[in-house]
């Protein structure tokens, strides 16, 4: 179904006239109703994260320009200083203003409803992302918009394209109220019959002041990037997950098994657990690509010394001939960022867009109530979480490419492996961390098997201070109505800059 409906918009997109008469069709008479009304609108609107996001996703791609499409958004730009040259392309009657007010972006003139033809040189196009903020929503309808965007995504990297969004699916949104003209679901539609390459849509906030998410955002790639849905990792590609494990026993099956039914093999350090982590995970060497060892190799240590275990995953890294490498905690689940796809086949996307490194965000789930028990599906049970707010959580920097060479992860703690030639992929993947579940298991963690055994040196290193504002008498039990249930359509959705950038999450 899915190819056939491809091959479908392909059609229509590979012939001018055709792809035109479709975009009409799926815009008809709301033009008449939003009409430019909803420009002014989007004009004023400051879209806070839109810009910071658009700077580092030219950066991730290697870019040194960043084309801005709409009077506001080349000056939202320059008011951030940003670190890479900027082109506004503007209308005729602001230009001269434009190129008088802001002289340190280059300027040139553009119109977008088929009066003027806007041409940028393809040796510029290579290096730079494109934004569009302000544009979509002033005209009749998008179609030249759309031809030019597709003829520049030939040579460019990437587009981000905003829109106003219809609040629900039953408004018509009359003119002059600020509605959008689609819903999120109608403007990918729109933008895959265009032939777009759209690798994401979502909302983003409209406003930095009350934070209302009134905005698309759709990340549209270049014409040639494969697309996540058409990519399946050959059977030689080896992935495998270094997992640090101590007192684990109500996870522990869970946790391997959501890795090695993905097909990535799975190698245990086992921390001399006191209770039946070891047991359970030795059990399913014999059915499932899983080694276990006990570390350190000498038996029970005082104190936790996570410095040698992270140099013992570096040494297992140089003796083990996968393609990709993963460390993760026990407590982890670490999710590609579409929907559907296995988080194998999605760093088999990414080696072949020729990067060598994965960032992930962190959403940390807690319990509402003492209903999980040890066995449970970990994943299904905690519906409730928020983004973590440990500074050390915006750096998740822990599958990398073996590309032949050593990296250490020791100085930074784990969180982040800096090496030789590193390509850190643009969009980052989400990390599902689950710490905590249920009061009694807090207690014990927390109070008696992770703060009595910290390393003293390590802790002089600034290391191991997550739970130093915790103390005895915490209530780990969260309320519901403070944390935010997860639908991952929902999530995937509602939080699209913060998910792939973790821009937006501390406003």
């Amino acid at each position: 179904m899915r190819e056939r409906f491809t091959q479908q918009l392909d059609s229509i997109s590979r012939q001018s006239a055709r792809l035109r008469s479709a975009i009409r069709s799926l815009v008809g008479d709301q033009s008449l109703r939003a009409g430019k009304s909803s420009n002014s609108g989007m004009a004023s609107s400051t879209l806070p994260d839109v810009f910071p996001f658009a700077i580092e996703m030219g950066q991730k791609f290697g870019c040194s320009q960043l084309i801005a499409l709409g009077e506001s958004t080349a000056v939202n730009l320059l008011q951030l200083d940003p670190p890479l040259g900027i082109t506004g392309v503007v209308p005729g009657k602001a230009l001269a203003m434009c190129r008088r007010q802001n002289r340190f972006a280059t300027w040139t003139e553009g119109a977008f409803d088929g009066t003027k033809e806007t041409s940028l040189a393809p040796k510029n196009l290579k290096r730079s992302i494109i934004v569009c903020t302000d544009v979509i929503d002033g005209l009749n309808s998008p179609e030249y918009l759309f031809e030019s965007l597709k003829k520049w995504l030939d040579h460019a990297p990437l587009c981000i394209l905003t829109s106003a969004v219809r609040e629900s699916a039953d408004s018509d949104g009359p003119a002059g109220m600020g509605f959008g003209r689609w819903s999120v679901t109608e403007f990918e539609r729109l933008l895959t019959v265009a032939g777009f390459n759209v690798q994401f849509t979502g909302l983003t906030a409209s406003d930095a002041h009350d934070s209302e998410k009134k905005t698309i955002l759709a990340v549209i790639t270049n014409n040639a990037t494969v697309g996540p849905y058409e990519v399946k990792a050959p059977s030689d590609f080896r992935v495998v997950a270094f997992m640090a494990a101590y007192n684990e026993e109500d996870i522990i099956v869970e946790s391997i098994r959501k890795w090695t039914d993905q097909g990535i093999e799975v190698h245990i350090l086992e921390n001399w657990s006191t209770d039946a982590t070891y047991d359970l995970a030795k059990q399913l060497e014999t059915s499932l690509p899983v080694t276990i060892e006990r570390f350190p190799s000498t038996g029970p240590s005082k104190h936790f010394n996570w410095g040698a275990m992270l140099e013992r995953i570096e040494t297992l890294s140089k003796e083990i001939g996968a393609d990709w490498f993963i460390r993760r905690g026990a407590d982890e689940i670490l999710t590609s960022p579409w929907p559907g796809v296995s988080y194998r086949d999605s760093l088999y996307l990414v080696d072949q867009a020729g990067f060598n490194c994965v960032d992930h965000t962190v959403i940390e789930f807690h319990p509402v109530d003492a209903g999980f028990q040890p066995g449970m599906d970990h994943e299904r049970f905690f519906t409730y979480f928020d983004f973590g707010k440990d500074p050390c959580n915006f750096l998740q920097r822990k599958t990398w490419k073996n590309c032949g060479q050593s990296i250490s992860m020791v100085p930074t703690g784990g969180h982040d492996l800096p090496f030789r030639g590193r390509r850190v992929y643009p969009f980052k993947f989400l990390l599902k961390h689950y710490p905590v579940r249920s009061q009694r298991h807090g207690e014990q963690k927390i109070f008696r098997e992770r703060k009595a055994r910290w390393n003293p040196e390590e802790r002089a290193k600034g290391w191991h201070i997550q739970y130093d504002a915790i103390e005895e008498g915490h209530v780990f039990l969260r309320p519901a109505s403070g944390l935010e249930f997860f639908d991952e359509e929902d999530f995937n959705r509602t939080y699209l800059v913060e998910r792939l950038s973790g821009i937006g999450i501390l406003r």
